[in-house]
C-alpha cells in the first residue's frame, strides 16, 4: 500500500483520538450543574435541576460542581449533610429543613473551602449531636438559619479545624447543648469556638447550658445579639480566648458574662441583667458605657475599664 493511502487514516486517527477524549472527560463531569434544587416530591436518581429536583441535600450535592448553589424548592425535611468542596445551601424562603435526630446536621469537614449556609431550619429533636459541626474549611457563612434542639452546640467550630473565619448573621439557637462546661475539652455552648475567628452578628442565643464558648485562643466578635436563658453563662470565654460584645442583651441566664483569665471578654453598650447568681465573673473589661446593675443576683464588677479613643 502507498504511502499516499496510509495519510489519510492517520490523519483520521489523529483527529478522533482527541474527539475521543473530550467525550469521555465530559460524561465524567455531565453529572455536575452549578446549580441543583431539591424538593419534598423530588428524587434523588433525577439530575437535580428546577423540573426535575432530588429528594435530599446528600443526593444532590454530588450533582453540584465545586463553588455551585444548591436551593431547597419547598419547606420539606432533606437529610443531614457532609459538605466536602466551596458551596452555597440556601434553603430558600421555605426555610427548607434538617432533621438530624441523633447525629450531626450539617458536617463542613472542607480544607480551603469557602461553605455558604441560608435560609435553613436545622432541628435536633433533642437528641442530635451538633448543627452545624465545622471540622475543617476557609470560611463559613451562617445566614438567617434557625437551629434547635441539640445534646452538642448549635454551631461548633473544632479546635483543630485549621483557624476556619466564622461568620453568623441573623440567626437564632434554641435549645443546644446538654454537657455542662466543667472540662474544656468537653464543653459545649449555643455557638462554641474552639479556634479560627468568629463574627456574630444580630443573632439569638437562648435556652443552652452556655449560651457562647470562646477558647483556645479564638477571637469572637459580637454584635447586635442576644444571650438568654441559658442554665451556666450567656458568654464564656477561657483558655486565651477574646470576645469583644458589642451592642448586645445578657439576661436571664445563671451567670451573664464569664471570663477565665488569661481569656478574656470586653464588653461596650451591653445590658447585663436578671442573671440570677452573677452578672460579671473574672476578666471582664468594659468601655465605661454599659448597663450592670440590673437585678443579678450579684452584679459584679468590670477588671479593668477600657479608654474610648
Amino acid at each position: 500500500m502507498s504511502s499516499g493511502s496510509l495519510m489519510p487514516r492517520r490523519r483520521l486517527g489523529i483527529t478522533v483520538v482527541p474527539a475521543l477524549l473530550c467525550l469521555l472527560v465530559s460524561s465524567v463531569a455531565w453529572g455536575q450543574a452549578t446549580r441543583t434544587w431539591i424538593s419534598g416530591v423530588g428524587d434523588d436518581a433525577n439530575p437535580c435541576s428546577r423540573t426535575a429536583p432530588c429528594k435530599t441535600f446528600a443526593g444532590a450535592i454530588s450533582k453540584t460542581a465545586t463553588g455551585g448553589e444548591l436551593d431547597a424548592m419547598d419547606p420539606g425535611g432533606f437529610g443531614a449533610l457532609t459538605i466536602t468542596k466551596s458551596i452555597t445551601v440556601d434553603g430558600g424562603p421555605n426555610a427548607g429543613g434538617i432533621l438530624n435526630a441523633g447525629t450531626h446536621g450539617i458536617v463542613v469537614n472542607a480544607p480551603g473551602a469557602v461553605v455558604i449556609l441560608r435560609n435553613l431550619t436545622i432541628q435536633g429533636t433533642g437528641t442530635g449531636l451538633d448543627g452545624i459541626r465545622i471540622m475543617a474549611a476557609s470560611q463559613v457563612h451562617i445566614e438567617g438559619c434557625t437551629l434547635m434542639g441539640f445534646t452538642g452546640s448549635g454551631i461548633h467550630v473544632l479546635a483543630d479545624a485549621g483557624a476556619p473565619k466564622l461568620f453568623v448573621r441573623n440567626t437564632s439557637i434554641n435549645g443546644a447543648s446538654s454537657k455542662p462546661p466543667a472540662v474544656p475539652t468537653d464543653t459545649t455552648a449555643g455557638i462554641q469556638v474552639e479556634s479560627g475567628t468568629a463574627m456574630i452578628d444580630h443573632g439569638q442565643i437562648i435556652a443552652a447550658i452556655t449560651g457562647l464558648g470562646a477558647l483556645n485562643g479564638a477571637q469572637v466578635t459580637v454584635n447586635d445579639t442576644t444571650f438568654a436563658g441559658n442554665s451556666a453563662e450567656g458568654v464564656h470565654a477561657f483558655g486565651g480566648a477574646t470576645v469583644t460584645l458589642e451592642r448586645g442583651v445578657v439576661a436571664q441566664n445563671s451567670t451573664g458574662i464569664k471570663a477565665d483569665a488569661p481569656a478574656l471578654v470586653r464588653i461596650s453598650d451591653v445590658m447585663v441583667g436578671h442573671n440570677t447568681s452573677k452578672g460579671l465573673e473574672g476578666n471582664v473589661a468594659t468601655f465605661g458605657n454599659n448597663r450592670i446593675a440590673a437585678g443579678n443576683g450579684i452584679d459584679g464588677t468590670p477588671s479593668t475599664t477600657l479608654p474610648q479613643n
